[in-house]
């Protein structure tokens, strides 16, 4: 029997910006929903969003991050 290899998170990322149904059109797509989600996640305290796997502050300096990498991409 065959084993089935599941894709790494980065492989599935490439895989949906190259490869979409929606052409290119999909990469305008991810950016606008990481650009929404990084600044809903930015505006709020940083302990309110500890979980138990993550921890709040962790979380809002990945949105900071992703923000700060946006804006210098498209300030370009």
């Amino acid at each position: 029997m065959k084993q089935v290899r599941h894709q790494t998170n980065v492989e599935f990322v490439v895989d949906l910006m190259e490869f979409s149904a929606h052409g290119a059109l999909i990469q305008a797509f991810v950016l606008q929903a990481l650009t929404q989600f990084a600044q809903r996640v930015a505006a709020t305290d940083p302990e309110s969003l500890d979980t138990s796997l993550v921890s709040g502050h962790a979380w809002h300096g990945c949105a900071i991050e992703v923000q700060q990498k946006l804006k210098q991409r498209f300030d370009e």
